[in-house]
């Protein structure tokens, strides 16, 4: 499941960073981010998902450093399904909520970096 996680920790962060940089400098909203944002979208759930499934798998104890991880991205997912309803209100999401999102995302997929490097993860 590790590497399974990793991947898409991958792509989610990455193709997060590019639409969120985009976005911000206004360079397009062409549709080619309205073709990469639902791609985004499905590997974070995916992510959140795994994450979930991760901690509750038997073995080794998690501790709170797991659970704190998955929070983090589940509020960024909530972050995320908001601005999905700007979007499909044909309103543009403030600058701000897509900063946030993009922050507290950045600092889930650190955490869930850290937790699956620590000892004995390679097993989750």
């Amino acid at each position: 499941m590790f590497y399974t996680v990793a991947a898409i920790l991958c792509v989610a962060v990455g193709l997060g960073l590019w639409l969120s940089a985009q976005y911000l400098i206004e360079e397009s909203t062409s549709s080619l981010m309205g073709r990469i944002a639902p791609i985004h979208g499905t590997a974070g759930a995916i992510l959140v998902a795994l994450l979930w499934l991760s901690l509750h798998r038997p073995g080794p104890p998690v501790g709170k450093f797991g659970w704190t991880a998955f929070v983090v991205l589940a509020a960024t997912l909530v972050g995320g399904l908001t601005i999905l309803s700007f979007n499909l209100r044909g309103k543009p999401p403030n600058r701000t909520l897509v900063a946030m999102h993009a922050f507290v995302g950045a600092t889930g997929a650190v955490m869930v970096a850290a937790y699956f490097s620590t000892p004995g993860s390679f097993s989750r």
